[in-house]
């Protein structure tokens, strides 16, 4: 008869259910099993902590299992079978690159936030991370807090292009935004997106949109009138969705049905393409899933794919063409509400390859900064350390629509506070420090006349060199 350890070197990491059901295959009763599980030897056989399972299952490993590819993956499978809490937030992360802005973590686990008998998304992630398979790190780079897989055996996409997605996805929630309102499916002043204000959060659960909706199917009568319903979207412009993706936006949605008295919600979930396993589960389940191409027309699916790629450092660093990124931009603002969501990104791109070309060096943008003696912080929208000790030249740009000035108030700001609390920051940077500093602020339209005589009448700094255009 094979032991405990046996069994798990033939079929891997397993809950002690499974070890009990293939001892049965053996003859051996479930108290027999269960007696032989609870007498092994705690030296070789590792039971998970932390986590339990229904019926009081333990997750049991060999000791020098652990943290292989093979662990996580029958990890994985218990939680699909098991522990779907775990699962969701596991398959939500990964649909997302492995790794995504600790404040938008709620949204893709996809747990109640509160609600008895659920595991909220702190508590799932407590107990993800206690078992190494989630951490938590603040980058410097962009002064942000991120979640992501720790086991090397999970891909993670670069930060880089995590925001850039972020940018595109963003671009189409505005539009979404617009179309709902435009149309009155979502109350006019109550369509919440993702990073504007409030959180999008209907029955305890987040979304990248939400808002209360007054179309008749989704409305009841109740004592004070009309009930709304309420329109949820989440939007994921990351490749081709999965069919664990797309389950794992249907499991998000009947969470957030379950309760009795909550209102009808009718989901939407918006990516660049499924596929046809995921696009059937969709449909089977009433979600309304939908393709970029399909809601915009194939150019601006194409534009918003370009715009990940000028966004990542790729695209920032390298050599930018204009005519490129006024296609992109003219593409995009067929989008209600994209125009200004893009207009400061791609000047951004622009001013940035065109100072490299010029300058040649090492670029840097839209990185965050902060003065750790005063808690504040500050971005820079492009940084160049010029070759050859040459200096660092940190640009301010202000894209503007046609007819806009850069204001008096805009230009007190950058000159007033920016300009010296970024130096004080930066002239502390390792890499930089001793080097002489140059500020400039860059704009595509004209200067209020007030806030040029402002510059123009600041006095100099003995410290760095200040200039505008």
């Amino acid at each position: 008869m094979a032991s405990i350890e046996d069994l798990l070197r033939r079929i891997g990491p397993a809950l002690t259910t499974d070890l009990i059901a293939e001892m049965a295959k053996d003859g051996v009763s479930p108290d027999a099993a269960r007696q032989r599980i609870a007498r092994a030897d705690d030296f070789t056989i590792k039971r998970l902590a932390g986590l339990r399972f229904p019926h009081n299952a333990r997750f049991l490993y060999l000791d020098d299992q652990f943290g292989d590819k093979t662990y996580w993956q029958a990890m994985e499978r218990v939680f699909r079978e098991h522990g779907k809490s775990y699962w969701g937030a596991i398959a939500g992360l990964k649909a997302r690159g492995g790794i995504c802005p600790r404040h938008l973590f709620d949204g893709v686990c996809g747990g109640p936030a509160a609600r008895s008998r659920q595991l909220s998304p702190q508590r799932i992630f407590d107990r993800l991370s206690a078992i190494h398979l989630l951490e938590e790190f603040h980058d410097d780079a962009t002064n942000e807090t991120y979640v992501k897989f720790r086991p090397h055996e999970y891909r993670t996409d670069p930060i880089a292009q995590i925001r850039a997605r972020m940018v595109a996805e963003n671009v189409v929630l505005h539009g979404m935004k617009e179309w709902f309102r435009r149309t009155g499916f979502g109350s006019f002043d109550k369509v919440r997106v993702r990073g504007d204000g409030e959180a999008p959060v209907v029955s305890s659960v987040t979304w990248d949109l939400s808002a209360p909706s007054y179309a008749r199917p989704l409305v009841a009568p109740s004592g004070k009138g009309l009930k709304p319903g309420f329109i949820v979207c989440d939007v994921n412009l990351r490749d081709v969705l999965s069919e664990d993706s797309v389950a794992t936006f249907v499991r998000k949605h009947d969470l957030a049905s379950a309760p009795a008295n909550v209102a009808p919600i009718m989901p939407f979930l918006v990516a660049d393409g499924f596929s046809s396993k995921a696009w059937g589960l969709a449909r089977s389940r009433g979600i309304l899933a939908t393709t970029t191409s399909h809601l915009f027309g194939e150019d601006v699916a194409k534009a918003l794919r370009d715009l990940i790629s000028l966004l990542t450092d790729t695209g920032a660093t390298a050599s930018v063409n204009p005519d490129h990124v006024e296609r992109v931009l003219n593409s995009l603002t067929r989008i209600e509400g994209a125009a200004n969501n893009l207009r400061g990104a791609l000047f951004e791109i622009i001013v940035g390859s065109l100072v490299k070309d010029v300058e040649g060096g090492y670029l840097r943008a839209g990185e965050k900064w902060k003065d750790y003696e005063t808690g504040r912080s500050a971005e820079t929208d492009v940084l160049l350390d010029k070759p050859d000790n040459k200096g660092v030249l940190v640009i301010e740009c202000k894209a503007k629509i046609p007819g806009a000035r850069v204001t008096l108030e805009e230009a007190t700001k950058w000159r007033d506070d920016r300009v010296p609390l970024l130096h004080k920051i930066l002239r502390r940077e390792s890499r930089i420090a001793g080097k002489p500093f140059t500020f400039e602020l860059w704009t595509n339209g004209p200067i209020d006349p007030e806030a040029l005589k402002y510059l123009k009448a600041y006095p100099p700094s003995p410290d760095y060199a200040v200039a505008w255009s």
